[in-house]
C-alpha cells in the first residue's frame, strides 16, 4: 500500500474531525428541532387546549344558570338568553376539538358533546317559553337536569385531566429531551476532542519515531558510521527521505573509501619519489661513488627525474583541485586531432615497444574538421588514455587509435585494446574522483585522477567521455569534441 503524505494524514484527520462536528451539529439541531416543536405543542396547543376547555367549562355553567332561571320564571328573556349561551358553548366545542390530538381527549370529548346535545335534546322538549302552568314542575325539571348536566362535566373534566397529563407528559419528555442533548452534546465533543487527539498522536508518533531515527542516523553519520537505515515506517515524505538518506550513506561511503584510496595513492605516488630523492641525495652526501663520476651523474640524474615526478604529481593534483572547483583556466586554439594524435603515439611508441605492444593509429578521414581546444590538456588527456592503455595491455597485445566525425558532426577519438576488458559494474566508476578499482576483481585501470581529470576537461570543452567493453573482449573509451566553428 502507498504511504500517505504528511498533508494527506492531516486533511484525513481534519475531515474526520470535521464529520464528527457536522455530525454533532446534525444531531443537536434534529434534537433541538424536536424540543422546540415540543415546547411550542406545549406552549401554544396544549395550553390553549387547556384554556380553551375551561373557557368551555364555564360557558357550560353559564348556560345551565339560565336554564334554572327559565325554569324557575319561564321568562322568555332567559330563553333567548339560553340560546344566545347554548351558541357560545357550541362555538367553544368546535374552538376545542381541532386542538385535541391524543385519543383520551378525543374520547372524552366525544362523550361530553354527546352528553350537551342529550342535554340540549331535554331542555328543547322541556322548554316552552311563556308557558306558566309547568312551575309547578321546576323540582322534577331539576331533579331530570342535574344527571344530564354532572355528565357533560365529568366528560369536559375528563378531557381537561387528559389534557394536563398530556402537558405533564410532555413536560417530562421536554426534560428528558434537553437532558438527552445535553449527553449527546458532551459525549460527541469528548469524541472529537478523543479523536482528535488520537490522530495528532498518531501522526505526531510516526513522525517523531522517523525523525529520531533519522536524527541518530545523522550522529552515526558524524561519528563516521555509513550504516543504511534498513526500514522506515511513516509517511511518504520520511520514506522518501530515508531513500535519499540511504543514497547520501552510500556515497558517503563511497567517498570514504575513494578517500582511503587516493590517500594511499597519493602517499604511494609521493612517498616513492621522495625516498628516492632522499636516498640518492645521502649517498652524494656521504661521498659514495666520489671516484666514480658516471655513477654520480645517475645519481644527479635520478634526483632529476624523480624531482619531475613528485612534481608532476603535485601539479596533477593541483589542477584536479581547480578542475573540481569550476576555476580551471584553458586556453583554446584551433588545430587538427591527427597531428596531435601522431606526436602523442610517438611519445609512447617507445613505451608500447617495450613491453611488445603494437600501437596502430588508422587512418583519419582526408576532410576531418579542425577542432578549437586547450592543446595541452587533450594532450594530457590522450596521455592518459593511450598511456592506460599500453600500461595494462598484456605483452603482444595491440592498441589502436582512431579519429572520425559522427553522424552529429562532432570529432571522436576511440582508443580500443584487445586486453581483459572492464567489468559493467566498474564500467562509469572509472571516471570517479579517487576511484580505485579492486586489483583483485580487476587490475584493467589501476589508480589515480588521471581518468577523473580526463572526464573534466573533456567536459569543460563541450563533449563527452565514455568506456565500453568491445566484442572481443577488450575495452574502448571515446570521447567526443565539437569542432571548430
Amino acid at each position: 500500500m502507498k504511504p500517505l503524505t504528511i498533508f494527506t494524514r492531516l486533511v484525513i484527520g481534519n475531515v474526520i474531525i470535521l464529520v464528527l462536528i457536522l455530525g454533532m451539529g446534525g444531531v443537536i439541531s434534529y434534537d433541538l428541532t424536536r424540543l422546540r416543536a415540543l415546547h411550542t405543542d406545549l406552549l401554544t396547543v396544549h395550553q390553549e387546549s387547556l384554556s380553551t376547555n375551561e373557557t368551555l367549562i364555564d360557558a357550560l355553567e353559564l348556560l345551565v344558570q339560565f336554564d334554572q332561571k327559565f325554569f324557575a320564571t319561564r321568562d322568555p328573556d332567559y330563553y333567548t338568553r339560553f340560546n344566545e349561551q347554548h351558541i357560545i358553548v357550541e362555538s367553544e366545542f368546535n374552538t376545542l376539538f381541532p386542538l385535541l390530538d391524543t385519543v383520551e381527549q378525543r374520547y372524552a370529548f366525544d362523550r361530553a358533546i354527546n352528553a350537551f346535545q342529550a342535554y340540549l335534546a331535554w331542555f328543547n322538549i322541556n322548554a316552552r317559553p311563556g308557558d306558566t302552568t309547568a312551575a309547578g314542575n321546576f323540582d322534577i325539571l331539576a331533579r331530570q337536569r342535574l344527571p344530564l348536566e354532572r355528565k357533560v362535566h365529568a366528560h369536559l373534566n375528563a378531557v381537561l385531566s387528559a389534557t394536563r397529563q398530556q402537558i405533564t407528559r410532555s413536560t417530562k419528555r421536554s426534560g428528558e429531551m434537553a437532558q438527552e442533548i445535553f449527553f449527546v452534546t458532551v459525549a460527541t465533543t469528548l469524541l472529537t476532542v478523543l479523536a482528535g487527539i488520537i490522530l495528532t498522536l498518531f501522526n505526531t508518533h510516526s513522525i517523531r519515531n522517523s525523525v529520531r531515527r533519522l536524527q541518530h542516523k545523522t550522529q552515526e553519520i558524524s561519528a563516521g558510521r555509513f550504516e543504511e537505515i534498513r526500514t522506515m515506517e511513516g509517511p511518504k515524505e520520511i520514506q522518501d527521505l530515508a531513500l535519499h538518506f540511504n543514497t547520501m550513506c552510500r556515497r558517503l561511503r563511497e567517498l570514504d573509501d575513494l578517500k582511503a584510496d587516493f590517500i594511499s595513492h597519493v602517499s604511494h605516488e609521493l612517498r616513492t619519489p621522495m625516498t628516492s630523492i632522499k636516498e640518492a641525495a645521502l649517498m652524494l652526501t656521504k661521498g659514495y661513488y666520489a671516484r666514480e663520476p658516471e655513477k654520480q651523474t645517475q645519481l644527479h640524474g635520478l634526483i632529476h627525474d624523480e624531482c619531475r615526478r613528485l612534481l608532476g604529481s603535485v601539479m596533477r593534483i593541483l589542477d584536479f583541485s581547480k578542475m573540481e572547483a569550476g576555476k580551471m583556466e584553458y586556453q583554446p586554439v584551433i588545430f587538427q586531432m591527427p597531428d596531435l594524435l601522431r606526436s602523442v603515439l610517438l611519445k609512447l611508441a617507445p613505451l608500447a615497444r617495450s613491453k611488445g605492444i603494437s600501437l596502430e593509429f588508422s587512418p583519419p578521414p582526408s576532410d576531418l574538421p579542425d577542432i578549437r581546444a586547450d592543446q595541452d590538456r587533450i594532450i594530457e588527456v590522450l596521455d592518459n588514455l593511450i598511456g592506460n592503455a599500453v600500461k595494462f595491455t598484456p605483452a603482444d597485445g595491440r592498441v589502436i587509435v582512431d579519429c572520425r566525425t559522427t553522424e552529429s558532426g562532432v570529432i571522436q577519438v576511440r582508443v580500443t585494446d584487445n586486453g581483459p576488458g572492464i567489468a559493467l559494474e566498474h564500467l562509469e566508476n572509472i571516471f570517479y574522483k579517487f576511484k580505485q578499482i579492486d586489483a583483485d576483481l580487476n587490475p584493467r585501470m589501476g589508480t589515480g585522477l588521471g581518468l577523473c581529470i580526463s572526464k573534466y576537461i573533456i567536459s569543460a570543452h563541450g563533449g563527452d567521455i565514455w568506456a565500453e567493453n568491445t566484442e572481443s573482449g577488450g575495452t574502448r573509451v571515446s570521447f567526443t569534441l565539437p569542432v571548430s566553428s
